[in-house]
């Protein structure tokens, strides 16, 4: 099993940079970041920080990780500026961008942006045609200096799982908010049976990755015990999937904050 950590860029400066140092000396293989404009926890004066501004850094910052968005939503980047700017983050790390894509779930976010309202219907259409535009434009022989980007598609549904099929390297879900892990593994094995069966059509080899460790999201508790670490890994593999990215720090993921000391460390040295 794979193992990737994601960010959150709320907190000093000098803190997200140490996050990052301790992270790549852990080993960990992937350093991701969340992108979005805010969010409605986010108190008074606490600081929240712009993804790609944070990528660049961590260019610099690290030097081994591969380092991405997870993911850069169609809600608010345009899509030939985000291919743009993730050719040069590209450059930046010599060749360690992942580049993670979603059509936007945050209403927060879609508010902050003065979006207009999408349907179901009208918000999959519209992150289709935002793909195909994106792959474009990295595409594009006018633009230089390029380096290979591994794509990942992140969602649930017929339109995004097509999407992943054609065009990703990955796939990811989070499963769904406020859910149990029964049913988040539950649409997960749907999913990917449903991803199997388009790649069958494209003749494609889709990574299955899934984010865990955030209180809102399925309630996994990975950090309570070396044991209930390893259940996490074995039930997610047996429901198909490669990867796991897990949130950092990691009392994020547990609803009282109780970390067993140094099972987080052991997981990544493993």
């Amino acid at each position: 099993m794979r193992l990737g950590v994601i960010t959150l860029q709320d907190a000093p400066w000098p803190e997200l940079v140490e996050r990052w140092r301790t992270l790549e000396q852990l080993g960990v293989e992937t350093i991701w970041v969340a992108d979005h404009i805010g969010h409605r926890g986010l108190e008074p004066g606490e600081p929240w920080f712009e993804a790609w501004s944070c990528l660049a850094a961590l260019a610099y910052e690290t030097s081994a990780p591969r380092i991405g968005p997870l993911v850069s939503p169609m809600t608010f980047r345009n899509p030939a500026v985000l291919a743009r700017t993730a050719l040069t983050v590209a450059e930046l790390s010599g060749g360690r961008l992942e580049l993670g894509i979603g059509s936007g779930a945050s209403e927060w976010d879609h508010a902050v942006a003065q979006v207009p309202t999408w349907t179901a219907k009208e918000r999959a259409a519209a992150f289709a045609v935002w793909v195909e535009r994106l792959l474009a434009v990295l595409a594009d022989d006018r633009f230089h200096p390029k380096r290979e980007i591994p794509l990942t598609i992140a969602g649930r549904g017929r339109t995004i799982l097509g999407l992943a099929a054609r065009f990703a390297d990955r796939w990811n879900t989070f499963g769904g908010f406020g859910i149990t892990a029964d049913e988040a593994l539950r649409r997960g094995r749907e999913d990917n049976a449903r991803l199997d069966e388009l790649c069958a059509d494209t003749g494609r080899t889709v990574l299955r990755s899934a984010l865990l460790g955030y209180h809102a999201f399925a309630d996994e508790t990975p950090w309570r015990s070396d044991e209930a670490f390893t259940d996490v890994v074995e039930r997610w593999r047996e429901a198909g999937f490669q990867e796991l990215v897990f949130y950092y720090p990691p009392d994020t993921a547990m609803p009282d904050g109780t970390v067993a000391p140094g099972v987080f460390e052991r997981a990544f040295s493993r």
